[in-house]
C-alpha cells in the first residue's frame, strides 16, 4: 500500500537525489530512468534493442517526415533564391549534391564556375595539362579536371556563351589563273595566286591567310589549301576548266576569287596557217584588208573560227580609218572535243598615203617621188649624222622633211634629226615636183 505523504515527497524533491524502496520491493528505480520516460518522445533510445510502442513510432515516424519535408521545403526555396552572380570565388556556397551541375558567374574573374563531383570548377580552356580533361556539359569548353598539374589557362569571355568567329565578305584581296593555258586532257597545271598588294594588306598578313583552292568537276585533286601557287592538277575532260580560290585574313576578312579558265583541249587541231594580202597598205585608197586561214585539220569536227571574239568563216576583213603603225586580228580554232588554238596572223602597216621605204645609203636605196605632193618616207637604216637629199626630175626642187625646210635647188639637202633616225622611222617629205630622193 502507497503513502500519500511520501508521493507528495516525490514530487516535492529533485528526482535526481532520491532513491525509493517500494513496501516489500526490493527493486531499485534510477532517477535518469524516470526521466528518460518522463520525456517527449523526439530521440530515440540508446538501446536499439528497446521495444518502442507502435503509437509512439507512428507519431515520431510522422514528426520525423514533417520536419524532413519542411527542412526540403526550406532548402529549396534557400537554393532557388541563391544568386547564379557572386562578386569573388570565396563567395561561392559550397558545392553540394543538391548544386551538382549549378553554375555561377564570379564577377571578380569573368568566369563561370560549375559545381562537379564536390567541387566547384572554373570554365577555363586548357591549353597544356599532364591528365585528361573534361568538358562542361553547359558550353562544350574543355575543362581541366581537378587532378591536373602544370595547367596553363587562357581566358575566356563568357558575356556571350554563343558567340563565335564571324567572318567578314570583302573584295580586292587579289586574282587567281592558271600558270599556262592551254593543256592537253589527262595533262596537269597548276593554279597561281596574285595578292593585291594595295589592298591594305601587307605580306606578312597575306602569309599569315590560310587558302582553300576549288578545282572543278573533273579535276584531279578536287580541292587543295597550298598558299600562292597550287599543287599540279589534271583534268580528265576537255573544255574550259573553272577554278576558285577562297582566302581568309587572320582577322576575319575572306574573299573567294574566281580564277580565269584554263582551257583543256581533246583531239588535237594541226595545220593552220594565217595570211594577209599585203604588209602595209593606203587607207586612203585601200581600206579594206583582208585575212585568210588554211590548212586546218583535226579528228573531231566541224572547225569553228573565231576573229577578235566574234564567230566567223575561214576570212576575216577590216576596214581602217586611221593610219597605224601595226595591226593583226586574234584567231582562235576549235573542234568538236572542245579544243581551242590560237593561230598567229601577220600583222599590216596602215599608213595615210603611199609610203616609201630607203634601206641603205646607196643609189638601189633611193627612191621616187613622182610629182607635188606629202609623202611617208621610212628611213629603214641608221641614218644619225646623215643627210636627206633631193634631186630635181624636170627642174629645181624644194620642200620639207618633218617641218625643216629644204631649199628650193636642183639639188637640196636637209640634216636628219636623232627623232628621224630612231629606228625605221618615218619621216614626212614634201616637194613640189618630181624628184629621186635618198639618205647619206
Amino acid at each position: 500500500m502507497k503513502h500519500p505523504f511520501f508521493g507528495g515527497i516525490l514530487l516535492a524533491l529533485p528526482l535526481s537525489l532520491l532513491t525509493l524502496t517500494a513496501c516489500g520491493d526490493e527493486s531499485v528505480i534510477n532517477s535518469n530512468d524516470v526521466k528518460q520516460v518522463s520525456e517527449d518522445d523526439e530521440s530515440e533510445s540508446d538501446d536499439p534493442d528497446t521495444p518502442v510502442s507502435s503509437e509512439k513510432q507512428s507519431s515520431k515516424s510522422s514528426s520525423s517526415s514533417a520536419k524532413s519535408s519542411e527542412k526540403s521545403s526550406s532548402s529549396r526555396v534557400e537554393e532557388s533564391a541563391e544568386s547564379d552572380i557572386v562578386e569573388t570565388e570565396d563567395d561561392l556556397p559550397k558545392c553540394s549534391i543538391k548544386r551538382e551541375g549549378k553554375e555561377i558567374y564570379v564577377k571578380e574573374e569573368k568566369n563561370l564556375y560549375t559545381c562537379e563531383e564536390g567541387e566547384w570548377i572554373p570554365e577555363k580552356k586548357t591549353v597544356e595539362s599532364s591528365s585528361s580533361t573534361k568538358k562542361s556539359s553547359s558550353s562544350g569548353v574543355d575543362i581541366a579536371s581537378p587532378s591536373s598539374s602544370s595547367v596553363v589557362y587562357i581566358d575566356v569571355d563568357f558575356s556571350s556563351s554563343s558567340k563565335k568567329d564571324e567572318l567578314v565578305p570583302i573584295t580586292g584581296l587579289g586574282m587567281c589563273a592558271p600558270v599556262t593555258t592551254p593543256i592537253d586532257k589527262g595533262s596537269s597545271a597548276k593554279w597561281k595566286f596574285t595578292p593585291n598588294m594595295s589592298s591594305g594588306y601587307t605580306a606578312i598578313d597575306i602569309a599569315k591567310a590560310t587558302y582553300a583552292w576549288n578545282f572543278g568537276a573533273g579535276a584531279t585533286p578536287a580541292t587543295d589549301a597550298t598558299p600562292s601557287t597550287s599543287v599540279a592538277v589534271s583534268y580528265a575532260n576537255s573544255g574550259k576548266a573553272s577554278a576558285s580560290l577562297t582566302v581568309t585574313m587572320s582577322d576575319g576578312s575572306t574573299e573567294t576569287i574566281q580564277c580565269s579558265p584554263l582551257q583543256v583541249n581533246g583531239d588535237p587541231i594541226t595545220g593552220c596557217k594565217c595570211t594577209t594580202e599585203a604588209t602595209s597598205v593606203d587607207y586612203m585608197t585601200t581600206p579594206d584588208v583582208t585575212w585568210s586561214v588554211t590548212g586546218c585539220t583535226s579528228a573531231s569536227t566541224p572547225l569553228t573560227y573565231n576573229w577578235n571574239g566574234t564567230e566567223g568563216g575561214v576570212t576575216f576583213t577590216n576596214s581602217f580609218t586611221a593610219a597605224t603603225a601595226s595591226y593583226a586580228p586574234t584567231l582562235k580554232v576549235g573542234n568538236a572535243d572542245n579544243t581551242v588554238i590560237d593561230v598567229a596572223c601577220p600583222a599590216v602597216k596602215v599608213t595615210e598615203g603611199v609610203e616609201y621605204v630607203i634601206k641603205n645609203n646607196t643609189d638601189a636605196g633611193k627612191i621616187s617621188l613622182p610629182g607635188e605632193g606629202t609623202y611617208n618616207v621610212v628611213i629603214a637604216f641608221a641614218c644619225m649624222n646623215r643627210t636627206f637629199f633631193c634631186n630635181g626630175v624636170s627642174g629645181p626642187v624644194g620642200g620639207s622633211v618633218n617641218s625643216t625646210p629644204m631649199k628650193k635647188d636642183w639639188y637640196t639637202v636637209v640634216s636628219l634629226s636623232p627623232e628621224d633616225c630612231s629606228g625605221s622611222a618615218v619621216v614626212s617629205v614634201t616637194v613640189d615636183g618630181p624628184a629621186t630622193c635618198g639618205a647619206q
